[in-house]
């Protein structure tokens, strides 16, 4: 009975191991899955990372890869048309403001003629 006793312990030792193992892999895999949230919460495609990428990406890329946007060079009045063309003949919907602001500021700054972003 001593040895099933001492088996038992045994056991229990291996199951705690294990269950204390199961639990740093569950955790790491939490934390993994947090910092994966937080990446893609922070994605925007190869567009300039400054204040109003992700709301130009969230628009932009439900309808084209965000690559077509960092390949034009436009000025703020070219982006206006461009905006206005594909809701008059692309069906896009309207952008109201200010949300509407925010993207053609941010298009202006980072895609404009000069093309300072353009992508390689």
């Amino acid at each position: 009975m001593r040895a099933t006793t001492v088996f038992t312990a045994a056991s229990l030792i291996t199951v705690a191991g294990f269950l204390s193992l199961s639990m740093l892999h569950v955790s790491s895999s939490a934390m993994a899955s947090t910092s994966d949230a937080e990446e893609e919460e922070d994605y925007n495609g190869i567009l300039v990372n400054e204040p109003g990428a992700d709301i130009t990406f969230a628009y932009c890329a439900g309808c084209h890869s965000e690559r077509i946007v960092a390949q034009q060079g436009l000025t703020r009045d070219g982006w206006e048309e461009l905006i206005e063309w594909m809701v008059e003949e692309q069906g896009m919907g309207e952008i109201e403001d200010p949300d509407y602001s925010e993207i053609v500021d941010y298009l202006a700054a980072h895609y404009g003629e000069d093309r300072p972003n353009f992508p390689n």
